[in-house]
Formats: C-alpha cells, sequence, structure tokens
C-alpha cells in the first residue's frame, strides 16, 4: 500500500488517541480535585493511556512509512514527527508516574514532573495530529466527509489541550510542591504564602492565554473547514467534555457518591454538587452565541475583527473547569476588569493568525510579522 493511501487513516488512529488522552486526562484531574483515593490502574488513567497508545502507534507508522515517501510528500507526514516525540516522552513518563503513584500514593497535584511530562507529550500529539490532520484538508479541495469529521474532531481536540495546558500552568500547590517551595503538609494546611501570590500573579496571564487559544482555534476553525457548522460542532465537543468529565462528574460525585474533598475542594458537600450541577444548563446554553458567531463568520465586511472581539471571552467562559471555578460564572464588578486580558487574548490570535496558519498548513517556515492576508 502507498504511504500516500495511509495518511488519512493513520491520522484518524492519532486524533482518536489525541481525543481521548485529553478526555482522561480532565476526568482525572476531576478525581484528583475531589480526593479520591488515587492509583495507577483507575478508569480515567485506562482512557488517558488508550489515548497514548493510539497516538504512539499512529506516530510510529507514520515516520516509518515516510520513510518511503518522495520528499513532496513529507510535510504532511511532519506530524507524525511531532506526536511520536511526545509519545516517546510520554514512555519515560509513565512507568516513572507508575513509580511515584507506588512510592507517594495518592497525588493530588497536577504540576508535578511525572503529570508535566505527560502533559508536554499530550500537547504535542494533539499539535502534531493537528498539523497532519489539518494539511491534508488543505491539499484536498474536495475532502472526504471523514476527513472533513476528523478535522472538526482534532480543532475541538487542540481547543481542549490548550485548556488544560493553561490549568497545568495555574496549579500553584503542584508548583509550590514540585521545586519544593512548601511541603506538602504545608500547602494542604493552606498555609503557603507562595500559592496565594502565585495565584494572584498568573491569573490574568491565564485569562489572557486561555482566550488566545481559543480564539486561535476559531479563526483556524473558519481557515480550514469552509463550511456553516463546523464551528458550532468544534465548540459542542468541548463543552462535551466538560459537561461530563470536569462539571458533570464532579457534581454527581458530590450528589450520589461522597468524596473526601482535598485543599483544591475542601467543602465536598451535597450543596456544593448542587451550585455545580445548576451552572451546567447555562453552561451548555454558550452554545447558542457559538452558533450566532458561526452565521456571522459567513457575513462580508468586519467579521475578522467582530469574531476576534467575541472569540476571547467567549473561549475562557468554555473552559468550563476554569471559568466556573475561578468565579467567572460569579459575576462582579471585578468581572469587566478580567474581560480586558480575555478581548486581547482574542485579539492577540487574529494578530498572529497569518504565522500560525502558515506554520500549521503549508509546512514551509513563518514569513515576515503578519503571515498570510487577511481572509475575506
Amino acid at each position: 500500500m502507498e504511504a500516500d493511501r495511509l495518511l488519512t487513516p493513520l491520522y484518524g488512529l492519532g486524533v482518536v488517541g489525541a481525543l481521548l488522552q485529553v478526555a482522561g486526562a480532565n476526568w482525572d484531574v476531576s478525581s484528583h480535585i475531589l480526593g479520591i483515593v488515587d492509583s495507577f490502574f483507575t478508569p480515567s488513567h485506562l482512557v488517558l493511556y488508550l489515548g497514548i497508545l493510539l497516538v504512539l502507534i499512529a506516530g510510529f507508522l507514520g515516520v516509518w512509512f515516510e520513510r518511503h515517501t518522495d520528499a513532496k510528500l513529507r510535510p504532511f507526514f511532519t506530524g507524525f514527527r511531532v506526536a511520536f516525540a511526545g509519545s516517546l516522552i510520554q514512555l519515560v513518563a509513565g512507568p516513572l508516574d507508575l513509580w511515584w503513584h507506588s512510592v507517594y500514593g495518592f497525588d493530588p497535584f497536577l504540576f508535578t514532573p511525572t503529570h508535566s511530562m505527560l502533559i508536554v507529550g499530550l500537547a504535542l500529539g494533539g499539535v502534531g495530529m493537528g498539523v497532519g490532520t489539518l494539511r491534508l484538508l488543505q491539499r484536498n479541495s474536495e475532502s472526504t466527509r471523514f476527513l472533513k469529521f476528523l478535522g472538526a474532531l482534532i480543532l475541538g481536540t487542540l481547543w481542549l489541550d490548550v485548556n488544560f495546558v493553561v490549568l497545568w500552568l495555574v496549579n500553584a500547590q503542584g508548583v509550590a510542591y514540585t521545586f519544593g517551595v512548601c511541603s506538602p503538609q504545608v500547602i494542604a494546611a493552606r498555609s503557603c504564602a507562595f500559592v496565594g501570590a502565585y495565584e494572584t500573579a498568573i491569573y490574568l496571564p491565564a485569562l489572557f492565554l486561555d482566550a488566545l487559544g481559543g480564539a486561535a482555534v476559531i479563526l483556524l476553525v473558519m481557515r480550514t473547514m469552509g463550511r456553516r457548522g463546523t464551528l458550532t460542532s468544534v465548540a459542542a465537543l468541548v463543552v462535551a467534555v466538560n459537561a461530563t468529565a470536569n462539571l458533570g462528574f464532579t457534581a454527581y460525585m458530590l450528589l450520589y457518591v461522597g468524596v473526601p474533598g482535598s485543599f483544591y475542594f475542601a467543602a465536598p458537600t451535597g450543596t456544593a454538587g448542587a451550585d455545580i450541577a445548576s451552572i451546567i444548563p447555562s453552561y451548555l446554553a454558550l452554545l447558542i452565541p457559538v452558533l450566532f458567531l458561526d452565521a456571522l463568520v459567513w457575513r462580508e465586511g468586519r467579521r475578522a475583527l467582530v469574531v476576534s472581539l467575541v472569540a476571547g471571552p467567549l473561549s475562557v467562559f468554555l473552559d468550563g473547569r476554569f471559568s466556573f471555578f475561578s468565579g467567572l460564572w460569579s459575576p462582579d464588578v471585578t468581572t469587566l476588569v478580567y474581560l480586558l486580558p480575555m478581548i486581547l487574548g482574542g485579539l492577540a490570535a487574529r494578530g498572529i493568525k497569518g504565522r500560525l496558519e502558515e506554520a500549521l498548513l503549508s509546512g514551509r517556515a513563518p514569513a515576515a510579522l503578519g503571515g498570510l492576508p487577511e481572509q475575506a
């Protein structure tokens, strides 16, 4: 079989794996936050590591078959190389994480050495599968439905990956633990001054990065998919994962099962579960403005600017865990201040749009600042 014919099925395997990774990782974080006793062989870990396995297989086979193709086709194999590099990092991190759990037991921190390696690999896997799939879409003007489906799936996965990386960066307790700023006992007692200082310092940059990543994905949807309704489908995938693995799982466990809680979640009561459950309908309703945005991008005029202004704040609120637990769903006057970095994030995504498209889609090095001309 020719290497060219293997591109779509191999990227399909990798895209499914990348989605399973970030979905399993979100589920696992929800368990950690609730203080559910952790071991290596948990359902969330099995989903996560199944995703890692699928990306590893796709990446390895892609790198292998690249050796049998000509130079013109090699840019379409770049994604496999990126994803395979991420999988190799995870192959090292997985056994280390098993050892870590065996030695230290319950591990409530996201920002630990082994978790950080897994997250870097997760991000590289998503980016690699995204590069390859989007380049295939760009090459095939008459793309098959399956390839378009993969495009929507990987764009939603990339959006979730961005959200997860931001969650990793804002994990102040994990940073304090990993770099030895405070002991676990001090952190658990909420007596580590560094944690509060770090959370204060990182919050506005995190809003900006969350908005930048989500808005960049929205603009990529506009550029690569070329079909009304695709943006809504991509956002629906993000909402589905957050509504189930994050908000839904947390609310269910608090309401019907009971959990010990952790210093992330100090009041694991049914009331807390009801509060989270009550926000889920409003969270799902965020797909309504996405529908309007989906319609707006097909209109002529200054749509790109308007989309950028709206996309930043909307992206942050669609990051269900971050927006809910950071208090954005309980607005007050400070929320107006918080809107500024979100809007700036959306505008920044528009600013780097050309360079991002050039790097991801063409396989060439980015051109001068400004990149591709603005699309009509």
